[in-house]
Parts: structure tokens; C-alpha cells; sequence
């Protein structure tokens, strides 16, 4: 049998379909499109690729064409540029999918172009891939913008990429915020030797080693046990502002805290999240749902600690409310006290539950300021921290709570 002109077939398994995106790269996508803050340089330049697909006296053009395709003109000679704008998006159709190729055929590496660089140039036809392979459901267009709507698997891409940049930033804390030094009764042992007492430990916490290092002989009063762990329910209420003010990055980084600290939590049984948006209005937002949220409205301040007081108390848990806030408040649920009064108010009630209150603050005016105090001496067991950047919030989050 002659089998010098046989080969091994091509294992369909390991071969990229052709003109589809990896779900690494998109990802990055997606994720940049959620945070178009978070920008990393390239070493590919993207507008070769235009350029390489355009006459050769329109080549150079390529920045202002695309922000004449952005925002719809830029000087007096945009009419001009009209004229050829068709040539101009045929080119990036085909830069787009000869940049896929490139990808696939080995010629480039994902990690050799930049997300951001990609959508400044292709994001048209970028979306139009996302949304046919299911990471994004489409947009909508908003009087002044459009809005990426986003799904579930999107969110899930996000909270991955949240989880590996903050890992790669900080580096992990043993105990954090929300540990509570306390004995208790349960299975997990502590670090101290304590005598054994059978009305409170658990055979898993008799330390049978050191009952025989502390006593040559073995008596039932000897018996010593590893001090068991406090363990309890722990139920954390985030509560993001979505009000007006809260546009671009600050809104950014709430969003991303709740996603990246929902995808830890989720893994431990004794602790859950519940996220509450609040403009005027309040509502719970379930999981899938937070990338959907912008901000509108004004600020009520008070309605949203009345509905963490609420959840906790249905939890019958020990509660962590974290209230994120740009500014003071300018709304009150109730028509006949100030907005600030209101929320103050309302931090005063939270002193009969198990809860302790972190006020993250945003902007750093002076009148706000003041008001965050009151609510804190009015909680009693609460704290004010200041984010100058907001992007820091979820590292803040991973290393004190993950």
C-alpha cells in the first residue's frame, strides 16, 4: 500500500473557524466596550490594515475619516470627505475580516493588537461580530448616543477580565474586612488552644496531638481542642448611584465592583450579594441585569439605605452595606424632610441591626462630606473611604472581601 502521499487529516477541533472571533479576543472586546478607560497600546497598528484597502490619496486621511463617520463632520472640508466615506467603510469591512485571517493563519497575535485601538477604528463592524456570535445582544440609540445592550454571557466575560486585572495588581490578604474575630460553634478549627469543653466542641475540633504533647498520660480532663471559628451569614447590600451625576468613569468602576465582587462571593455559601441601584427611585438588580443600568435621575440617598435596612432584617444575617455616592443627596422619599435629613435618618435606624455601614465616596465637595459624617456618626458602626480614581474600586473590593 502506497502511503508516501497520505496526511495526517487537519483536526477540525484545533482549527479556528474561519471569520469567527476566539472567545479570548472578545473578552477583551467586550470588556473595552464597558470600560473604554482601560486602554493598552498595541503593536499592530490597526489603520495599516485601512489603509492597505484604500487609494493611496486617501490613505493618509484615515483619522479624519473616521471621526467624520463618528460624529458626522470635523472641518470645511468634510463634504469633500463625504463623497468617498464609502470607500472609506468598504476598507475597514475588509481590514476587519483580513485582521481575523491574519489572526487564524498565525500571521498576528491576539495579544499583539490593542481592544481599544480595534474598536476606535472598527467598532461598527466589531459589534456587528459580537452580536452574530452571541457575546452582545445589539444597541439602541439614545437621543445624543448609542448604548450597548448587553447579556448575561457578557456580563460573565466581564467579571473575568475584572478578576485578572485585579489579580495582577494587588496582591491577596489573608484576612479581610468582613472576618469576625469571634469564637463560636462550628466544624472549622482556629489556631488557639483552648480546654476542651464538650458542650461547645465538636469532636472535629479535638486536637489529639497536643493533648498528647501537653500530658504523658491521657485523662478525659486533659483533652484539649482547637477553638472553633466563628461562622455565620454574612448578607452584603451594595448600593450604586445611577443618578445623573454618576456618568463615566465613576459610574464605570460601581459597576465593575459589583460585578467583579458578585463573581467571588458566589463561591463562598456563608456570604451572598445583593445589589440595589438608586437614582429617585430604587429597585434590586438580579444577576444579568447590571450592565443594563445608566445613569439618570437625581439622588435619594435615604430610600437606598432604607431598602438595605429592609433586606437585611429579611435575611435575618449580620449585613456590610456599601453606599456609593458622587454627591450629596437631592431627593427624599419623604416630602417633608430635607434630602440630607432623610438620609440621615435613615442611617440612624441601621443602628438596631447587625450591619456595619462603608460610605465610598466620589466627589470630595465639602457640604457632601459633611453630610457623609453625619450618616456615619448616626450608624455608629461605620466608615468613610475616598476614591479619587474610581477604577480602584474593585480592588479595593477583591482585597478586602474576596
Amino acid at each position: 500500500m502506497n502511503t508516501q502521499n497520505q496526511t495526517k487529516p487537519e483536526c477540525r477541533l484545533c482549527k479556528k473557524e474561519e471569520g469567527r472571533i476566539s472567545e479570548t479576543l472578545a473578552k477583551e472586546l467586550v470588556y473595552s466596550l464597558f470600560n473604554p478607560y482601560s486602554r493598552k497600546k498595541g503593536e499592530v497598528d490597526v489603520r495599516d490594515y485601512i489603509r492597505e484597502h484604500m487609494k493611496e490619496n486617501l490613505s493618509d486621511s484615515i483619522d479624519e475619516f473616521n471621526e467624520i463617520n463618528t460624529f458626522g463632520f470635523l472641518n470645511t472640508n468634510w463634504i469633500e470627505k463625504m463623497d468617498r466615506m464609502d470607500e472609506y467603510r468598504k476598507a475597514r469591512e475588509k481590514a476587519w475580516e483580513q485582521i481575523k485571517r491574519d489572526i487564524n493563519e498565525g500571521r498576528i497575535d491576539e495579544s499583539e493588537l490593542s481592544p481599544t485601538e480595534l474598536l476606535d477604528h472598527l467598532k461598527e463592524e466589531i459589534i456587528e461580530d459580537l452580536v452574530k456570535e452571541g457575546y452582545i445582544d445589539g444597541y439602541e440609540r439614545r437621543r445624543y448616543f448609542k448604548r450597548v445592550i448587553y447579556n448575561a454571557r457578557a456580563e460573565k466575560l466581564i467579571a473575568e477580565k475584572i478578576l485578572e486585572l485585579v489579580l495582577s495588581e494587588i496582591k491577596p490578604k489573608m484576612v479581610g474586612d468582613a472576618e469576625l474575630p469571634r469564637e463560636g460553634i462550628s466544624i472549622f478549627s482556629g489556631n488557639s488552644i483552648v480546654e476542651y469543653d464538650p458542650f461547645i466542641h465538636l469532636f472535629d475540633n479535638i486536637d489529639i496531638h497536643e493533648t498528647f504533647v501537653r500530658n504523658k498520660g491521657f485523662r478525659f480532663k486533659d483533652i484539649v481542642a482547637r477553638a472553633p471559628k466563628h461562622r455565620e451569614k454574612i448578607v452584603y447590600v451594595m448600593l450604586i448611584d445611577v443618578s445623573d451625576s454618576m456618568r463615566g468613569k465613576k459610574f464605570v468602576g460601581a459597576i465593575e465592583s459589583a460585578i467583579g465582587l458578585r463573581k467571588v462571593i458566589e463561591r463562598r455559601a456563608e456570604k451572598e450579594l445583593r445589589v440595589v441601584s438608586f437614582n429617585h427611585d430604587v429597585r434590586e438588580v438580579n444577576r444579568g441585569e447590571i450592565l443594563s443600568l445608566y445613569p439618570h435621575g437625581r439622588t435619594d440617598i435615604g430610600l437606598a439605605l432604607r431598602k438595605a435596612r429592609e433586606i437585611v432584617e429579611r435575611s435575618n444575617s449580620s449585613g456590610v452595606i456599601f453606599l456609593i455616592t458622587d454627591g450629596e443627596p437631592t431627593s427624599s422619599y419623604n416630602p417633608h424632610i430635607s434630602p440630607s435629613m432623610c438620609a440621615v435618618r435613615e442611617a440612624k435606624k441601621l443602628r438596631n441591626l447587625p450591619v456595619n455601614l462603608s460610605i465610598l465616596m466620589l466627589g470630595n465637595d465639602e457640604n457632601f462630606r459633611r453630610v457623609c459624617e453625619r450618616m456615619a456618626e448616626a450608624c455608629r458602626r461605620s466608615k468613610i473611604l475616598y476614591f479619587s480614581d474610581p477604577l480602584d474600586l474593585k480592588n479595593y473590593f477583591m482585597r478586602n472581601y474576596s
